[in-house]
């Protein structure tokens, strides 16, 4: 497996996994290949848009002007903004994992 860009003929780019193999004639030779594309772009061009709009949460959840923190089903923190570190005086670093209850 392969990813390779075509264009078309606009000049539109394409995002391609190949799958090739060899074809064989009959007494086992190689005589070519088989090959399949599969058109990935839009799985391209939606997993990037996810990752900025990951960052762009990331970046607000870390510069907001209210304490923002979150913990897993636990009650332990996964999650302690810089207002949270400011107003309590605990650093993200020290409480990241530590009870609620």
């Amino acid at each position: 497996n392969f990813e390779i860009a075509l264009f078309g003929q606009a000049g539109e780019r394409c995002e391609v996994l190949m799958n090739a193999m060899p074809r064989c004639g009959p007494d086992g030779s190689v005589i070519g290949v088989i090959a399949v594309g599969h058109d990935i772009t839009e799985i391209r061009r939606v997993t990037a848009e996810q990752k900025r709009e990951a960052k762009d949460m990331a970046t607000l959840i870390r510069c907001a002007n209210a304490i923002i923190f979150s913990v897993d089903i636990q009650g332990r923190l996964i999650e302690w903004n810089n207002k949270a570190a400011q107003m309590t005086g605990h650093a993200k670093e020290d409480v990241m994992g530590e009870s609620l209850a």
